[in-house]
């Protein structure tokens, strides 16, 4: 109905303009009546008023066409096209100014205003012509009344451009994740052979002279086939050389690799700076057609230091469906979906902070020749990188606590992990999960023989025991029972155990028929006397510790450890496991009770919530939040702003009372005191005061094996310097991996000394 409503009103005026000359009606108002087409996507029949010197289709007898003129469908298709590109959804438009050149002729100029989705107005001064053809005006269109720069045969295009995913530091900035452009070798397949030459063997195979023969190069080379006709003994020895130089698959075969061919254009492979030498590349520059890129086709995900902090940094790969449809959830079309293509996080901080490191694509609307070449841009929306993600890990501390492990475990039947924590600030500063493995092989991509080696490799290198791997906490949870007995009141630190001991077995009394095995402590010589709260912390006396547990009872044991985060859930920014003091629906027994006063039973705990547990020790009793994200800076070139920065926060408060602290670190100096007799004197820390427990608990069927711990904090440092140290280890229970938890903690407790290269020897006399 519309479009007869407005053919009739075409008509009208047109008769109004040959009948009466009335100007100001006829030739503004088909303007008006083209711009209200246009607005409502009603592209034939705006084309209606369009004069027939532009519009091949409005051709009339008499009138001849222009050299650049327009069919109904190419009008259709460059308004349709222009409108999908840019997102127009609405389009607005005003007149400026209006003049007569003649009584055939006028100039209207014109405001023309599109509403875009996702971006500014664009907003143009255009001026269109008109033209009196027996009697009515026409519009004389050309590509510049939609936009001034368009000239016929040119197009509007849109360019994406990517974001960079951010890097990842240490606190100290260190880069250990960041891009780094992928060496790319690709051919220029008309390159291979001098043109001259394809020219004379286009005329002998397809009979045509010489000029025609010129004209069909171009479609030669446009098409991978028929190259392949023109030239093949050529690419055949291409291939070869290239096979030669880069050792293909058995997938990368000539076919397939010259198949892929856009137009001439062929990408032989690419590399990650780290898997193709110097000498390789001089070489392939050698061949000819072939040319090596260092920067313009995309970029990887490296890890400059591969294995280090490997379970807590983690790594990319492309994305699934499933994490598509997560990641765009909340994310706006104009800032870059996600596609199966994508790179993202895959674990630890990389997926933690996905949407972080992400940033959001930008993307230019340009104008584009006949040629393919950019004319000019229209609007430009730079990408926003991704943030650089700073965390509290010190990344001299990590690189030596990793070392440490290397060094010091041996054999592929030891694991275990370290985490070192500032108790003031909640930092964690360090933390290793021991065996590791190399972040870059998951970006690269393993050998099936490289990912069947790792993943049945006996000490398992793909767990993370910092903070997923739950252990018994063996004998340095007696720190905390001992914390739970004077806290609540139950024992004091002079409370003396004088229960029957029969050669280091104890069998409870007062609670029943004890139907249980006994209590056994470990054997020690020249035992100290008597056996208080300090004696036994010293030897580690699990009848003692096992009586306190029984003291205080189920219900206040188990209300006093959860005060210490015990069966809650870990606030630290990457995956953990929960804690727990028992199995869930397991009924406490007596047995399981005094087990637990010695860090047995069912008692699992991860090396970061024991950790958090032994900072209140240093931190008036509260046990900080535990964080590993430090700050986020938006980067861009050489300036860089900090949108977000970390905190303090306690997560629990007043889990032991400071004169429980007060009575239990002299305690802990004495255990780790070389001129004692306790469980902890071969630490020997040179530089520094140190309080500490040590713990083991058997493992396996067998009791072959242990979890072997230490626990300690430094003493009267500056808030800078607070520290404390958990190292856990699953070692075979022999003398010879008895020793290894302490040469961890040693080196990590003690001051480096920062010595002078230039100094002299010091005296060995």
């Amino acid at each position: 109905m519309r479009k007869i409503l407005c053919a009739l009103l075409a008509l009208i005026i047109a008769l109004s303009c040959a009948c009466t000359g009335d100007r100001e009606t006829g030739d503004r108002t088909v303007f008006d009546l083209f711009m209200t087409a246009l607005k409502d996507a009603q592209y034939a029949e705006a084309y209606s008023f369009i004069s027939a010197k532009t519009a091949l289709d409005n051709q009339k007898e008499g009138i001849k066409a222009d050299t650049n003129a327009v069919t109904l469908s190419a009008f259709e298709s460059f308004w349709t096209k222009l409108t999908d590109t840019l997102k127009i959804t609405d389009m607005e438009y005003s007149v400026k100014n209006d003049e007569f050149k003649s009584e055939s002729s006028r100039s209207i100029e014109y405001t023309v205003r599109y509403k875009c989705e996702g971006i500014d107005d664009l907003v143009y001064d255009c001026d269109i012509s008109l033209t009196n053809e027996n009697g009515a005006w026409r519009l004389l269109w050309d590509p510049g009344c939609a936009i001034p720069e368009l000239d016929w045969g040119e197009s509007v295009g849109r360019a994406h451009l990517g974001a960079k995913r951010g890097d990842i530091l240490t606190k100290d900035g260190t880069v250990i994740a960041t891009n780094e452009p992928l060496i790319s070798v690709y051919a220029v397949l008309s390159e291979i052979v001098d043109e001259s030459v394809l020219i004379k063997r286009i005329v002998e195979m397809d009979g045509v002279s010489g000029d025609e023969a010129a004209s069909r190069l171009s479609g030669y080379l446009g098409k991978t086939a028929s190259l392949h006709r023109l030239c093949p003994e050529e690419l055949t020895l291409l291939y070869m050389q290239l096979e030669e130089l880069l050792e293909f698959s058995d997938e990368e075969t000539q076919d397939k690799l010259f198949k892929s061919a856009i137009n001439d254009f062929m990408m032989i492979k690419q590399f990650r700076p780290d898997q193709i030498d110097a000498h390789t590349l001089e070489r392939l520059e050698l061949l000819e057609g072939v040319h090596v890129d260092m920067k313009n086709y995309g970029s990887t995900r490296v890890y400059p230091y591969g294995s280090l902090l490997a379970h807590s940094l983690g790594y990319v790969g492309l994305a699934s469906e499933d994490e598509v449809k997560s990641l765009n959830k909340d994310r706006q079309p104009e800032d870059g979906l996600y596609t199966t293509d994508s790179t993202v996080g895959k674990s630890g901080v990389e997926r933690l902070y996905e949407k972080e490191l992400r940033g959001k694509d930008g993307f230019y609307y340009f104008i584009r020749r006949a040629d393919g070449t950019v004319k000019s841009t229209l609007y430009r929306r730079d990408a926003e990188n991704g943030l650089d993600v700073h965390l509290t890990v010190d990344f001299d501390l990590q690189r030596r606590t990793e070392e440490l492990l290397d060094v010091v475990m041996f054999g592929e039947n030891t694991a275990g992990a370290v985490i070192v924590m500032n108790p003031k600030t909640g930092e964690v500063e360090s933390l290793a999960s021991y065996p590791t493995f190399d972040l870059n092989k998951f970006v690269i991509g393993f050998t099936d023989e490289e990912y069947q080696a790792l993943s049945t490799q006996p000490n398992a290198p793909f767990v993370d025991r910092t903070k997923r791997g739950l252990y018994p906490p063996g004998s340095t949870y007696k720190v905390f029972i001992a914390a739970a007995a004077l806290d609540l009141g139950v024992l004091s630190e002079d409370y003396v155990f004088t229960g029957k001991i029969d050669n280091d077995y104890w069998t409870p009394t007062g609670y029943g028929t004890w139907i249980w095995p006994s209590i056994k402590r470990t054997r020690v010589q020249n035992r100290t006397m008597p056996l208080n709260m300090a004696n036994c912390m010293l030897h580690s006396d699990n009848i003692y510790f096992a009586n306190a547990a029984l003291k205080v009872g189920e219900e206040r044991l188990k209300e006093y450890l959860n005060g210490f985060g015990m069966s809650s859930e870990l606030p630290f920014e990457l995956v953990n496991s929960r804690s727990q003091i028992l199995n869930p629906n397991e009924r406490m027994s007596y047995k399981l009770l005094a087990d637990t006063g010695y860090g047995q039973g069912q008692v699992l705990i991860t090396p970061l919530q024991l950790a958090t547990m032994f900072c209140a020790f240093r931190n008036d009793g509260d046990l900080p939040t535990p964080r590993i994200l430090d700050s986020m800076y938006s980067v861009s070139g050489i300036y860089s702003d900090r949108v977000m920065k970390s905190s303090y926060s306690a997560w629990l408060k007043n889990a032991v009372s400071k004169q429980s602290i007060d009575k239990i670190t002299p305690m802990l100096e004495a255990v780790v005191d070389p001129s004692r007799n306790g469980t902890g004197r071969s630490l020997r820390v040179p530089n520094c005061d140190v309080a500490g427990k040590t713990g083991s608990a058997e493992i396996g069927s067998d009791k072959s094996r242990i979890i072997s711990w230490f626990a300690g904090y430094r003493l009267n440092v500056d808030e800078q310097d607070e520290r404390v140290v958990v190292v856990m280890l699953e070692v075979p229970d022999m003398s010879a991996y008895s020793m290894l938890k302490f040469q961890i903690a040693r080196r990590l407790l003690m001051f480096e000394e920062n010595t002078d290269p230039n100094a002299a020897p010091a005296d060995q006399g």
